[in-house]
């Protein structure tokens, strides 16, 4: 990875800092206090990596970052700048169950999404992850923040970079991940600071500084997880961490930080299913991550090199969903309760706070009943086009997705890893023979998806069946619970007879309603 000295401000930037610069000059003129502004953040990490950004978070030591766009937006009227009127400026208020523990003011200048805040200190009490704010100093504000990488500022005024912790340059350069302040009680401080940087080394396939890592280990860390966090920001960070370019690799985080029961368990799950099923279900996750972990790498490139799989990688909700879905598979154990709702839906409903589009694509992957696959490896002549085409209609516009976690599933059921992975970066060895049950595992899942394609199966969710109005009408009998079974009759024999029409598939009905 590209790791930069110094800064260069592409033509945007540079515009912006010429301008805002700008205005602090002339607030100094006016006889006001002289402003300094500094970039903070991802932005300035990001360019030192040689990334660019199209959001810049700018902190201001003697305003908030209301009174300094409001002067702002004063100063461009006033001064005959129309292009460069601020005609969106939007103040968001503090939100700490969405770690805005502080008021912000957002604007947009030449195609870059700005926001600004004052430099700040924090002060945290031991039963809450809400500080208590301050106007801080620059030594303040980066000392506060989760990693040395991450408190580099870039003063707009001086243009240069400044590193108040002392070993962020160092760090950046080195691939280190480490907290400003003692780890404990940076964490302790802020529990969520935990995933933030198992994130950032599965992003950037940064090592954690062992010291870092060790205090990541503590005890006391895996319940404030569960009690001083908000599940929204937990199902932020893992989002994030599971679609980046190394998910398996914050996953030998997760599991050698003991975090599994903190992340992927619920108390109150206890209430409507099992407890003994639940739990004996959660401890066979730390055995999907370590097997997960070290297979991936091996799985993903035997997928891409056959023609007939979906290939890597997906986009970021496919990711997402087919690393959540592997990870709480476990819980496909535990049967439906009597409101039909099943563990999925009630985990990744309360747990995590996931998107009503995730809750029901992992839900169906887990929870359906996957004997047409193991039939058609067991002997494919048994198995009939029906039978395929019903399974994948289950699964409407992601039964490749599906096909994808089952297969990962079927791997991970056949690694057995002996002891712990270390959490690094790079890919697990493993053995010859894991290697080659990887490969014959996916070579069965590609003469899967060739059969699927060979009997044209790939949309057969927009198959559309029968009407029961018109079997009804074709019946002379009153629309009933009888339709049903009959309805799925027709649609087999339509799965099974693809070139034949719905007038055949109506008369077939009505024949075998004239036989019984």
């Amino acid at each position: 990875m590209n790791r930069k000295a110094t800064i260069t401000l592409n033509e945007s930037e540079s515009k912006i800092r010429d301008l805002l610069v700008g205005y602090c000059d002339h607030i100094h003129a006016q006889g006001g206090t002289r402003l300094t502004l500094r970039i903070t953040g991802g932005w300035v990490r990001d360019k030192l990596l040689g990334f660019e950004s199209h959001d810049i978070d700018i902190a201001i030591d003697h305003q908030t970052g209301e009174e300094f766009v409001k002067g702002l937006s004063h100063y461009l009227k006033t001064h005959d700048n129309p292009e460069l009127s601020m005609k969106h400026i939007h103040t968001i208020k503090s939100n700490p169950l969405k770690s805005k523990h502080l008021e912000t003011c957002t604007t947009k200048m030449y195609g870059i999404d700005l926001d600004f805040v004052n430099l700040r200190s924090e002060e945290y009490t031991e039963d809450s992850r809400v500080p208590v704010i301050e106007f801080g100093t620059p030594e303040q504000d980066a000392m506060r923040r989760d990693a040395t990488l991450n408190a580099l500022f870039y003063n707009m005024n001086e243009k240069k970079i400044e590193d108040f912790t002392g070993t962020g340059l160092e760090d950046l350069k080195n691939g280190i991940l480490r907290t400003p302040l003692p780890p404990i009680k940076t964490f302790l401080d802020d529990p969520l600071r935990i995933l933030r940087l198992i994130r950032f080394a599965s992003k950037f396939n940064f090592l954690i500084d062992p010291t870092t890592l060790d205090a990541m280990m503590e005890s006391h860390n895996q319940k404030a997880l569960s009690t001083k966090i908000s599940k929204e920001r937990i199902e932020i960070e893992l989002r994030k961490m599971l679609v980046s370019d190394n998910p398996s690799y914050g996953l030998k985080l997760i599991h050698h930080c003991n975090l599994v029961h903190s992340l992927f368990y619920l108390d109150e799950l206890e209430k409507e299913f099992d407890r003994e099923a639940l739990e004996s279900s959660v401890k066979r996750i730390p055995h999907h991550l370590q097997a997960a972990s070290a297979i991936f790498p091996y799985y993903k490139k035997a997928i891409n090199s056959f023609s007939s799989f979906i290939k890597f990688p997906l986009d970021d909700d496919s990711k997402f969903r087919f690393w959540l879905a592997m990870i709480l598979h476990p819980y496909s154990v535990i049967p439906r309760v009597n409101n039909n709702k099943d563990i999925y839906d009630q985990f990744l409903r309360f747990g995590l706070k996931c998107k009503k589009s995730d809750i029901a694509k992992i839900s169906k992957i887990n929870m359906t009943d996957k004997k047409p696959i193991d039939m058609f490896f067991k002997d494919p002549s048994s198995v009939k086009r029906s039978d395929l085409g019903k399974y994948l209609r289950n699964f409407p516009e992601f039964a490749d997705l599906n096909l994808l976690v089952q297969c990962f599933i079927d791997c991970i059921h056949g690694v057995h890893i002996d002891k712990p992975l270390y959490p690094t970066p790079s890919p697990d060895s493993l053995s010859e023979e894991h290697l080659t049950l990887i490969n014959q595992t996916v070579a069965k899942y590609e003469s899967l998806f060739s059969k699927i394609k060979e009997w044209n199966l790939s949309n057969v969710h927009l198959l559309k069946p029968l009407e029961g109005t018109k079997i009804a009408n074709a019946l002379n009998r009153k629309p009933g619970p009888w339709m049903a079974p009959v309805i799925d009759k027709a649609l087999i024999w339509q799965l099974d007879n693809p070139t034949r029409s719905r007038d055949e598939c109506l008369q077939y009905i009505m024949s075998l309603s004239s036989s019984s």
